[in-house]
């Protein structure tokens, strides 16, 4: 009898990133040890209030929803599909044979997904005494978000040599078929958890009027409708020059990025060019790193060419977005009738357009400069990295 091995041979906890993919063992290991500690503290936590403080709701504010039995059924079915993994990886498949990750990893599903199971039961059934709850707690909706990354982690190893992405086995079509399954599983529990069909609103209104105040209410409240108000204050309509401006601006914008992936790149070939024999001057990626950096700029990218010509060139669009907004401002304040205008201070109505204008012209600014870009630069680094 063959001793037990936590890792396949050739495989090593220690070592994260090989032949362009990470390990089974380190992946299963790692997301197992995540979710099962993070679900274990904080639920526990979460049923001990509700053991304390908890009070049962009352029947007939209990409705019968087919989403929650839904629910349900595909946090039961995930520990049924661990089950059927390991039985086939460690009995059925060729060369099938038991690790001690694939025991860690079924023991944290046997316990992991009923547990939850109970924690949304708890939340179905009970209240705890607090403003009334609209959706679910933060235990299950970050317990549900960490199981849908952890499938997504999965696709890292798209050129794995060892993963089942080639489909050239029977093997590899099973665990495929399996990963789908749990893929499916865990997005429509992700997805209907946010909707929480299985909680029973007792929110009144009328109760809590204070809630109703605009103050209380989230920044990022109706905020796609806030950006489809504001975008046509982007596009001069009228001036064909400004139109070519905004264009240029993207299209530096683009080149920063793909300068930002390539800088690190000639750096790493300029480095190893120094390993190399016989050793040579690479003065052409020295000049090419040079002039990349120049164009980037300093260590937060915002001195280089590409970003301070961008700068220059949008002072003419943030002056018509300034321009478009304020006389949207006067035309609206025109149209108002005489006793609004009465009932207010002059100097107040102009410090509030002011306001106004600067904070939409930096909204603006963040999204289009400081947020896209970041989001782009993930991508990108992770596309990079995937294909690298």
């Amino acid at each position: 009898m063959q001793p037990l091995q936590y890792c396949p041979t050739n495989v090593s906890m220690s070592v994260v990133w090989s032949n362009h993919g990470i390990s089974q063992c380190f992946l299963d290991t790692v997301s197992a040890a995540v979710i099962s500690g993070f679900l274990l503290v904080f639920g526990t936590i979460q049923l001990l209030m509700y053991r304390r403080y908890g009070t049962e709701n009352s029947p007939a504010q209990i409705g019968r929803s087919r989403m929650y039995n839904f629910q349900v059924f595909l946090l039961a079915l995930l520990p049924v599909l661990a089950v059927v993994r390991f039985v086939l990886e460690g009995f059925v498949f060729e060369g099938a044979r038991v690790y001690g990750f694939m025991i860690l990893a079924l023991c944290v599903a046997l316990f992991a997904y009923p547990y939850s199971i109970v924690l949304l039961v708890k939340e179905r059934y009970y209240l705890l005494p607090s403003l009334p709850t609209r959706g679910h707690g933060l235990v299950l909706l970050l317990f549900w978000t960490l199981l849908f990354i952890a499938q997504n982690v999965v696709f890292v190893n798209l050129n794995y040599e060892k993963a089942w992405f080639h489909l050239s086995t029977v093997k590899d079509k099973v665990e495929f078929g399996l990963f789908v399954v749990r893929y499916t599983a865990t997005l429509f529990i992700f997805v209907i958890g946010l909707r929480a069909p299985g909680i029973t609103s007792t929110f009144q209104p009328e109760e809590y009027e204070s809630l109703a105040n605009p103050e209380n209410q989230s920044t990022f409240r109706n905020a796609w409708h806030k950006m489809r108000t504001l975008m046509p204050f982007l596009w001069p309509k009228k001036d064909c020059v400004l139109q070519f401006r905004v264009i240029f601006c993207f299209v530096l914008l683009l080149g920063g990025r793909v300068i930002n992936l390539y800088v690190p790149i000639y750096n790493k070939k300029i480095v190893d060019s120094l390993s190399e024999r016989p050793l040579a001057f690479r003065w052409d990626w020295v000049l090419i790193y040079v002039g990349f950096k120049f164009l980037q700029g300093g260590g937060t990218g915002s001195m280089g060419l590409l970003n301070n010509l961008r700068s220059f060139l949008w002072i003419r669009i943030q002056q018509y977005t300034t321009r478009e907004i304020e006389v949207e401002l006067f035309r609206h304040l025109h149209s108002l009738s005489l006793r609004w205008h009465l009932n207010r201070k002059t100097g107040e109505v102009l410090r509030v357009m002011d306001r106004g204008t600067d904070s939409i012209n930096n909204l603006l600014n963040y999204i289009l400069f400081s947020i896209a870009p970041t989001i782009v630069d993930i991508l990108v680094a992770v596309v990079f990295f995937i294909m690298a």
